[in-house]
């Protein structure tokens, strides 16, 4: 059945508003698959981490650009003659199959306005109508009033930018976070003094908790966690907060959601940025960037602390010849099945042995992860291992196809 869609100019299209994230887009696709059995997503392979993301809907797209909190700041219906739709504006229906959108229905229901100089193009405040003139048009005879309206676009109106809920996240390492949420004063949260009741006060509560039980990932959280361990999951945040057994943060993960990585889609982008001396670092920013300005008393000690996550070399060749009989999915999103980009990374899937090969090559401080040994990903192509690089107070992790920065945790040294 061909949805019908109401239009609000400078704001939204049917459920899809403008300012939402993209993981909140993609969550609500989802669970709307009777309504969207098939969409593709498409980004830049090469540089996923600075690209614009793009959501291909039957007669919608939806545009994400590269930004620190991944919004929707573009939507357009590209083929309206055929697409079969029906679009309402407040109580009037604009198009329909049986009443084609022209020129003179714009100039009925929205009101008067300027026409682009070549007279293709009718613009209202977020809102635009991209022409087709009809073989009469081209005669003269009718003046463009029965013109075609071919594709229709909305955007933000000038000066009402949508704002995301979570505006900033500012990395403080041995520390915390200060985070900037919409409309409210700042939030500091500091590793040792913030409780899980400040959470709930301050962020409401998670949307899901993972209790701890895995001990080895006790030494890559920086030391011995008291039992009773948290994961509190704010993945509409792109957070993750360690809450000890006695309800108090003791560390915090910062997620970027890159396309095409193993984690993509399971939380928001968090816009965390990293202040130093000659300005800030973020997800763009490479890892001879922090290697310059952060210090790291002893790069064996943090490497030591992660390795026993990492996957022993006979079991990544027991899963790479595993995934090696499986069939290709089309699509980089190990998040959502449907999605239909070539995320292949023009297939440069690392082998087994380069990557043994780079683990002895690979400076000191870094430690290679292969999460794709850990389960769900097989049979997704172009989903490569990361580096795991640690700092005092701070761990990154970093994908080596792109070299964008996936995720930063944030812990306290306390021999600093």
């Amino acid at each position: 059945m061909t949805p019908t869609y109401n239009i609000v100019p400078g704001s939204s299209v049917g459920i899809f508003q403008l300012g939402d994230t993209l993981w909140h887009v993609l969550d609500t696709l989802r669970t709307r698959k009777t309504e969207y059995p098939k969409f593709e997503l498409s980004w830049d392979p090469d540089l996923p981490h600075k690209s614009a993301t793009t959501i291909h809907l039957p007669h919608l797209t939806l545009y994400f650009p590269p930004s620190a909190s991944q919004q929707l700041t573009l939507i357009t219906l590209p083929s309206l003659p055929s697409s079969g739709l029906t679009l309402t504006y407040e109580t009037q229906i604009l198009s329909s199959p049986s009443q084609p959108l022209t020129r003179a229905r714009v100039g009925r229901i929205l009101g008067p306005t300027f026409a682009s100089t070549s007279g293709k193009k009718l613009e209202f405040p977020g809102i635009s109508f991209d022409l087709s003139p009809t073989s009469s048009t081209t005669s003269g005879s009718v003046g463009g009033r029965e013109d075609v309206v071919k594709s229709l676009t909305i955007t933000p109106r000038d000066g009402d930018e949508k704002e995301a809920k979570l505006v900033s996240c500012l990395v403080q390492p041995n520390k915390g976070v200060i985070l900037t949420l919409s409309g409210e004063d700042n939030l500091e949260i500091v590793i040792g003094e913030t409780t899980s009741q400040d959470l709930l006060l301050d962020l409401g509560p998670p949307l899901r908790k993972f209790w701890k039980e895995d001990d080895r990932l006790e030494r890559m959280w920086g030391g011995n966690s008291q039992p009773g361990g948290c994961f509190w999951n704010y993945f509409q945040y792109g957070l993750d907060f360690l809450i000890s057994g006695e309800g108090v943060v003791l560390k915090i993960l910062c997620h970027s959601n890159i396309p095409g990585t193993p984690l993509f889609q399971r939380y928001a982008r968090c816009p965390w940025t990293l202040p130093t001396p000659s300005g800030s670092l973020d997800l763009t920013s490479t890892t001879h960037a922090f290697r310059s300005h952060l210090s790291s008393k002893s790069p064996s000690q943090y490497i030591d602390e992660v390795r026993l996550t990492v996957p022993s070399r006979s079991t990544l060749n027991s899963a790479a010849i595993m995934n090696g009989k499986k069939g290709k999915k089309k699509g980089g999103s190990p998040a959502s099945a449907n999605s239909g980009t070539d995320t292949g990374l023009n297939g440069r899937r690392t082998p087994v042995s380069d990557l043994e090969e780079r683990e002895d090559t690979d400076p000191p401080d870094a430690m290679v992860l292969d999460r794709v040994v850990e389960g769900g990903l097989e049979g997704v192509i172009g989903v490569g291992p990361s580096r795991l690089l640690g700092f005092d107070g701070l761990i990154i992790e970093e994908d080596q196809a792109s070299g964008g920065i996936c995720s930063v945790l944030v812990w306290r040294d306390e021999d600093i």
